[in-house]
């Protein structure tokens, strides 16, 4: 398989797999903190926080593209490839963290930013690892 083709697929499964476990696990958050007085959680802006997993994790697989940079001659180093894979990607989640932490989050909000980083961020591990190992 061409390291485009594999990137690309990398993309693309990473987004789809990222977005089903992060609504799964927000699915699972909003449950299992759910209070018997809370009337509003369901009301007609409760589909809002999976419609923003998904938009954020499409950005995220979006600024992800800078990892077909690695396919040029002078970003083929192993630094150089890490950081056409982590770098622009990191940049989003870093600035979310200083939002979060300038707003003063909870730790249900601070939870709530794993929710939606975290399965991203693994998956694309993941696939980074597997493309080191196959185009060595």
């Amino acid at each position: 398989m061409p390291k485009r083709k594999f990137i690309l697929l990398s993309i693309l499964k990473t987004w789809l797999l990222a977005t089903l476990v992060s609504e799964v696990l927000l699915i699972g958050f909003m449950e299992a903190t759910k209070r018997p007085e809370d009337h509003h959680r369901m009301c007609d802006m409760s589909g809002l926080g999976y419609v923003l997993i998904a938009f954020w994790i499409l950005v995220l697989s979006a600024v992800s593209f800078s990892s077909l940079l690695s396919l040029l001659k002078p970003f083929q180093g192993t630094i150089r490839t890490a950081l056409c894979w982590f770098l622009l990607p990191a940049i989003p989640l870093i600035y979310a963290l200083f939002l979060t932490a300038s707003e003063n989050f909870d730790p249900q909000g601070t939870f709530l930013l794993l929710i939606f980083d975290l399965p991203w961020l693994m998956i694309w591990t993941f696939y980074y690892i597997r493309f080191r190992s196959r185009f060595k």
